[in-house]
This record gives structure tokens, C-alpha cells and sequence, in this order.
């Protein structure tokens, strides 16, 4: 696979809105997941898949941070940083359309918040088999189900899509939000209608990551009141695979305006269809799967692919799954990344003689006469002596001064535990002060609200 026949694409202009209790004011992309940053995982995963040249969105004021982390990290992609203006409402689906003029073949669509070690060429193989406009990745969920977050009590509601597959073909029906669905799910009648047996899915995750037809981004460029592309783009995509092509031909209509805008923004006027390529619809064994029936005519054609259940996957996109994937990262870590990247990056201090299966990133500073176990020290962080460390995550820029005693806890990005705390089961939101001496059990100490209640979706 080259960058000739597809570029890749990775969206890392996400605001982190489902993080507020550990983020901060820091890039989503750059949450700490063991060694590395959160957008290394997603860039490592295309190079192991022979990408030489990756475009990553960003956010305009963010370029320059994630630039300068990224070059820390054992990388060999050249990146071309896209960037959009950090005062901007872009949903993905803008982020895609602001990068048009970028997009110059078929492509791959990946969310920065991907972690995974499983094999894009299935995917891409459903892809060119059936010359599809979109073929789509399915994870098993549940990473998180047997983690419990640290603070109060919550009822943990995970999201969740309902999918309709069409189980011969991996043909992809349907694709909705469950908290769409209410009580029944009510399935249009031309879904069934001689098109063999549909599973439906509710346990299965969209792992955003997409493989598209370049025509696709000149459609979704006219389609400029689509702001999002899970939520609206790509149910739009999903229903026009039963548009038909209308009887007029585009010579007999571009004479007429009202026409030619009404052809613009039908979906058919944009897929390559020339007599050229029905003939070799017809006579090619290659394509021989695009004329049987049920899908004789169909111009637009969207797949997914079920990654194979014992492959990792996880979209860190909560509070919970970002504490779930680094807890149980070390027990994972040569299956997902080899041998090849250290748990204790180059770059880190490590000073103690105490410590038990910790992950440490680039810069940390863990001093000596420290007892840490079992915890991942994000960049930057700075750990100072007579501490003990627990089942802990301390993140970017964090600060525990001396005598402190941490024991399944979150320490937020740029927070500062001052001398003598002793915090079990609690989270230390950004920035965060925990005042000298401070004794607390299963609290979010939050700048917002000292004992915010916590909300997970």
C-alpha cells in the first residue's frame, strides 16, 4: 500500500469536551497514554501500515505544542500539519471539508483517539473488492466495562450505536446512535426486501476509522450544512446507496441552471460512471460482486469490516477509557506496540529504586526515595522524594511535592499535590492546588466545584 493510492488523514482538532475532569486546557491529542502521546498510537498504526506522509488537522493555537511532542516520540512520517482556526465551531465533517483542496486520491479517515493494533488491510481489501465508497472498522466494546473510576460513585452510561450489517455481504444498512432508538427500532422495509439476513449490532464500536472514495470529500464539499461526519455525513452516505441515477443526462441539463444544481447535489453526480466502466462491470470476474443480485444498479456502496475479537481496539474518548487503557497498558504493551518502544521513555528521570511495573513518558521526573507501583507518569511530570505512588495516573505537568501518599487516584494535567497529602480514590482535576496536609477519599477535587459530582456519557 502507498501514499499513491491512498492518502491518510488523521482528525486531532477535537476539544476534549467528554475529558473535562482530567484535560484541562491542554490538546485532547496529547493526553497521556503510557510513554507516548495520545496521537502517537493512530500516526504509529499508519506507519506500521506503510504510510510515508500523514495529513493531521489541528488546532491552529495547538500546532506548535503537538508538533514539538510529536517530535519527541520514534516517528519517521513525514506530517503535514492541516490547520483550522481555533476560534472555529468545526464539527469533523468541517475539519474534512476545510481540507478539500488537500485530498487528491482515496483515503483514509482515522480519529486521533484510536488505539489499536489491528490490521487495516482487511478493511481496505472490502474496499477495492467491491469498489465501495466507504468501508468502515467495527470493534468489540466493553475495554472499559471492568474498570472503576476513582471519586464518587457514578453510573458509568456507555455509548453505543446500533448497526445493521447484512451478514453475507458485510454490507453495511444502517448506522445509528442507540440513544436514538427509544424503546424500538424500527427498520425501513427495502433493508430486508431480497437483500438476504441483517444483524443488527449493539455491542459493537464505530472505531472511526473510514476508507473513502475521493468523490466522496467533492460531495461532502457541496454539502457545506453537514457539520458533523459520524452523525450526519455518514448516515447521509449510508442511505443514498439506494439512490438511482436519474434518466437525464448531465449534457441535456447544463443548459438549465435549475438543473445542473439540482444534478450538483444529487450524490450520483458525483461517482465516476462512464459506459467504459459498465462494461467492465459486466465482464470482469474482478467486479463480478457489484452486478449479482441484491445490488445490481447500486452506484453508491458502504461495508463494514468486524476486526477480528482478540485485536485490540479502544476509542479514548471519556474519562473512563482514558483510565482504562493506561491501567492496562503494560499488560498489553508488546501486543499492541512490539519491542521495539520502551514503557519507560528515553527522556524520562527515574531516580527510584521502588518501583513495580510503571510506565513513565518523556521528561517525567521520578526521585529518588519514592515507592511507585503499578502507575503511568505523563510527560513533564515531577515527582518528588518520600512519596509513595499507587494504581495512580499522573498526568502532564502534574506536581506531587514530598510525603504524600497517592493510591488510585487521577493527578489532572498541571495539577499540584502539595506536601503530606493523602488522596485515595480521588480525582485531581487541571490545574488543581490540593493544599498542604489535605486528607481525602474518593473525591474530584475540581477548581469548578471543589466535590463536583461526575458525569460520564
Amino acid at each position: 500500500m502507498t501514499n499513491s493510492e491512498f492518502q491518510a488523514v488523521v482528525l486531532a482538532a477535537g476539544r476534549g469536551t467528554r475529558l473535562p475532569e482530567v484535560l484541562g486546557d491542554a490538546p485532547k491529542c496529547l493526553l497521556p497514554v503510557g510513554p507516548f502521546p495520545l496521537l502517537w498510537y493512530p500516526l504509529n498504526m499508519l506507519q506500521q501500515h506503510n504510510f510515508s506522509e500523514v495529513i493531521v488537522v489541528v488546532l491552529e493555537q495547538e500546532k506548535l505544542e503537538i508538533q514539538l511532542a510529536l517530535e519527541n516520540t520514534p516517528l519517521k512520517l513525514k506530517v503535514d500539519y492541516a490547520t483550522i482556526p481555533s476560534d472555529s465551531d468545526f464539527g469533523t465533517a468541517d475539519s474534512l471539508r476545510y481540507i478539500y483542496d488537500k485530498i487528491k486520491s482515496d483515503f483514509l479517515v482515522v480519529s486521533c483517539d484510536i488505539v489499536s493494533n489491528v490490521s487495516l488491510y482487511p478493511l481496505i481489501n472490502k474496499f477495492r473488492e467491491h469498489d465501495a465508497a466507504l468501508a468502515l472498522l467495527l470493534f468489540k466494546s466493553g475495554f472499559e466495562s471492568d474498570v472503576v473510576m476513582p471519586g464518587p460513585k457514578t453510573k458509568h452510561k456507555p455509548e453505543r450505536d446500533v448497526i445493521g450489517v447484512h451478514s453475507a455481504t458485510q454490507r453495511l444498512a444502517f448506522l445509528t446512535a442507540a440513544s436514538d432508538c427509544e424503546d424500538t427500532l424500527n427498520i425501513q422495509r427495502h433493508l430486508l426486501k431480497n437483500k438476504g439476513q441483517l444483524d443488527v449490532y449493539s455491542r459493537l464500536l464505530d472505531a472511526h476509522i473510514y476508507v473513502l472514495k475521493k468523490w466522496v470529500i467533492n460531495y461532502l464539499h457541496r454539502k457545506e450544512n453537514i457539520s458533523t461526519f459520524k452523525g450526519e455525513f455518514l448516515t447521509h452516505l449510508i442511505k443514498k446507496q439506494h439512490a438511482k441515477r436519474p434518466a437525464k443526462a448531465v449534457q441535456d441539463t447544463t443548459s438549465e441552471v435549475g438543473l445542473v444544481t439540482k444534478l450538483e447535489d444529487n450524490v450520483l453526480h458525483y461517482v465516476p460512471h462512464t459506459a467504459l466502466d459498465q462494461k467492465i462491470t459486466q465482464t470482469s470476474l474482478f467486479n463480478q460482486s457489484l452486478s449479482h443480485v441484491p445490488y445490481h444498479g447500486d452506484v453508491v456502496r458502504c461495508y463494514a469490516v468486524q476486526a477480528p475479537k482478540d485485536a485490540i481496539g479502544v476509542r479514548v474518548n471519556s474519562t473512563l477509557s482514558f483510565l482504562a487503557i493506561n491501567r492496562k497498558l503494560a499488560s498489553i504493551w508488546i501486543e499492541l506496540c512490539g519491542e521495539a518502544h520502551p514503557l519507560i521513555a528515553a527522556g524520562a528521570l527515574v531516580k527510584s529504586t521502588q518501583t513495580k511495573d510503571i510506565i513513565a513518558a518523556d521528561n517525567a521526573k521520578l526521585s529518588e526515595k519514592t515507592s511507585l507501583n503499578y502507575s503511568v507518569f505523563g510527560p513533564n511530570c515531577v515527582i518528588n522524594p518520600k512519596n509513595i505512588v499507587s494504581n495512580s495516573l499522573v498526568m502532564s505537568n502534574a506536581i506531587v511535592e514530598e510525603g504524600c501518599n497517592i493510591d488510585n487516584c487521577i493527578v489532572g494535567h498541571r495539577a499540584h499535590v502539595k506536601k503530606g497529602s493523602v488522596l485515595k480514590n480521588c480525582i485531581v482535576g487541571p490545574n488543581y492546588v490540593v493544599d498542604e496536609g489535605t486528607k481525602s477519599q474518593a473525591m474530584h477535587l475540581s477548581n469548578a466545584d471543589q466535590y463536583m459530582e461526575i458525569d460520564i456519557q
